[in-house]
């Protein structure tokens, strides 16, 4: 599995809107590497926004991370593309039944095997529903939907056996970050530095909710300064060093601060773009001074 890992990764790193990133970031989370396959999954979505497949691989993803809300979005964005896909189909049913709703689970199986009767997956699973006393979850199947897929039985099971890893700690919180953009107004909640990879360095990103959504942003945002490299090769305008993008709420600022390190910076729309510019420039002086300091 680490071979094909490697093969994969060097093939997408090759090719960016390549759509082996389903593959790798499945092999990624049976391998136990959960954070690392979220970010390869959301930076290939990034590129490919109508990808069922990318959408089911997500679902997955999020249902071994504990995130059943989040799972089950993409798994009905996926059925929004592609309403008769069979993983995305399993998908749902694996969440309902795992909420002892047997009546909906056993519809979307069925749903899966009218499709593909060869779904031995879909088969099996509806033989673990039907068979799950009285139409609901027994003290075992309850046990086993509180474990993360793929061990749920049938519903979730993927295409090889996964492996048993040891659990992964929580990706930091922003106030557990380094503090570098400490003094800036949104130090925790407005303002990100990334590596080339998509990892979250430093500062914090949270979402209208209040929920952090630092790694998402970032994994979204991987791969973002080498394209602005290349578009603006292609162009021949010379090295890039801010983007800026207007939204009805705020206003984005990306700048590049060391080779293949990003920095993000929300403003409100309120605030002149002149201004939101000069913040984040602050803010970029903060970020290269910690990563000098780091050897970056």
């Amino acid at each position: 599995m680490a071979d094909d890992i490697r093969m994969l990764s060097a093939a997408l790193a090759k090719d960016p809107s390549s759509l082996v990133y389903v593959e790798l970031a499945e092999l990624l989370r049976r391998a136990g590497r959960r954070n690392e396959a979220l970010r390869v999954v959301m930076h290939g979505l990034g590129r490919h926004p109508q990808h069922a497949d990318g959408y089911d691989c997500l679902g997955r993803i999020q249902a071994d991370l504990g995130q059943a809300p989040e799972a089950k979005w993409a798994w009905e964005k996926a059925l929004q593309i592609a309403p008769e896909h069979g993983g995305a189909l399993r998908g749902v049913a694996f969440l309902y039944y795992r909420d002892g709703d047997a009546k909906r689970a056993v519809d979307a199986l069925e749903h899966a095997l009218a499709v593909d009767p060869d779904d031995e997956a879909a088969r099996k699973a509806l033989e673990t529903v039907r068979g799950a006393g009285g139409w609901g979850l027994g003290a075992e199947e309850e046990r086993a939907m509180q474990v993360p897929a793929p061990l749920a039985p049938g519903i979730m099971a993927a295409p090889e056996p996964a492996r048993s890893p040891s659990p992964q700690p929580p990706a930091p919180s922003p106030s557990s970050r380094a503090p570098i953009f400490e003094g800036l107004d949104g130090a925790t909640a407005d303002i990100l530095l990334l590596d080339a990879r998509g990892l979250v360095l430093a500062g914090g990103l949270l979402g209208a909710d209040g929920h952090d959504v630092s790694e998402l942003a970032a994994a979204a945002l991987a791969g973002v300064s080498g394209e602005a490299a290349r578009t603006t090769g292609y162009l021949g305008i010379g090295t890039w060093g801010t983007i800026v993008a207007e939204a009805d709420a705020a206003t984005i600022v990306l700048a590049e601060v060391t080779e293949g390190a990003l920095l993000l910076v929300r403003r409100d729309r309120s605030i002149p773009v002149g201004l939101a510019l000069r913040f984040a420039e602050r803010a970029r002086g903060a970020a290269a001074s910690w990563l000098a300091g780091q050897g970056a």
